[in-house]
């Protein structure tokens, strides 16, 4: 019990941020799935096998915990509010639209991806982390994660030049 305590106090504050970021700043939800996230750190701790940083296996449970959420509770998960989307009150209304749809069409692109393609580029293009903090996440290399994001990239520039033609 002392260990987990250990392990609470360690690493509760990068867990939250790193909720909170996933999460798109919503607090209260970030707070929970942390808590959550703890609970299945605390009933897993024995099946820790130290093949990576405690830190890194605690992340991936985070995920994990917050993927669970987002598949039970669709409705809350809707990327255009991760994502910065022009500004409502802009001079022109109609390229705003445009950009939206734009967005909205990449993003349902990325959604028809293998998952370690999907999950590297939102993981890149929705919350921002760098390709270090994604490697470590999805527990491969940092090489890795650049080249699965460039050929995900490549995957969906093809799809999308295969929609407008």
């Amino acid at each position: 019990m002392q260990e987990f305590q250990e392990l609470y106090q360690t690493y509760n504050r990068m867990i939250y941020h790193f909720l909170l970021k996933l999460t798109s700043f919503n607090e209260d939800l970030a707070d929970e799935l942390t808590q959550e996230t703890f609970f299945q750190v605390y009933l897993s701790l024995p099946k820790y096998r130290g093949r990576s940083s405690i830190g890194t296996w605690i992340c991936a449970i985070a995920k994990n915990v917050c993927y669970r959420y987002y598949r039970k509770n669709p409705i809350a998960f809707q990327l255009d509010t991760v994502l910065e989307v022009p500004d409502e009150n802009a001079a022109d209304p109609p390229l705003m639209l445009v950009q939206k749809e734009a967005v909205n069409d990449v993003l349902k692109t990325i959604m028809t991806l293998k998952k370690k393609y999907r999950d590297v580029m939102i993981y890149r293009l929705v919350f921002e982390m760098a390709f270090k903090e994604i490697a470590a996440v999805m527990e491969i290399n940092e090489n890795s994660a650049k080249v699965i994001f460039h050929r995900g990239k490549d995957m969906v520039r093809d799809r999308l030049e295969g929609i407008s033609e």
